[in-house]
């Protein structure tokens, strides 16, 4: 009584089955992560825009309540995430006051952050206002740093301005 295989079994179907599922999902889920992303804008996140270090001439622009950014790399329009709070921008006077910044109209749109990035690697130093609390962004070195008060974030502005003037005097 000899019996010949004409098909696969249950079990060796569903093995099959299983191996092809997970080989697609390897491919697929790998596929997924090249494909290009916006870069989602946060406010410690904004000098490490790798998009910005490779750029000769860089802006970062949001407008409509920081609800739409978008960078201006090179002069081309590139599009950002737009995971920006609704922000306020200031500055120091040479009183050493801080002013709020107005940064205009774009395509009659109001503009609520243009944050400039320079070949150098430097970007703008300012102080970003959202959800109640204070960033200062240095020019140059440190990293993002938050206070409670905006006179608080100006003082910090104001000694990052004094340790950056009295470096030179060492040489």
């Amino acid at each position: 009584m000899s019996r010949t295989r004409r098909g696969f079994s249950l079990i060796e179907l569903i093995i099959v089955i299983l191996i092809a599922s997970l080989f697609a999902a390897m491919v697929f889920t790998t596929i997924s992560i090249r494909k290009p992303h916006e870069e989602n804008v946060g406010i410690h996140q904004l000098k490490a825009m790798p998009m910005m270090a490779e750029a000769i001439d860089a802006d970062l622009v949001c407008t409509e309540k920081c609800q739409t950014c978008f960078a201006m790399v090179n002069g081309k329009k590139v599009p950002v995430g737009s995971q920006m709070p609704p922000l306020k921008a200031y500055i120091l006077d040479d009183g050493g006051s801080p002013v709020e910044v107005d940064f205009g109209r774009l395509e009659d749109r109001p503009v609520c952050l243009r944050f400039h990035f320079y070949p150098n690697g430097s970007t703008s130093q300012m102080i970003l206002e959202a959800h109640d609390r204070f960033y200062f962004i240095p020019s140059y070195f440190g990293k993002i740093e938050t206070f409670e008060s905006l006179d608080a974030a100006a003082e910090h502005w104001q000694k990052y301005r004094s340790a950056l003037d009295t470096m030179g005097t060492y040489y």
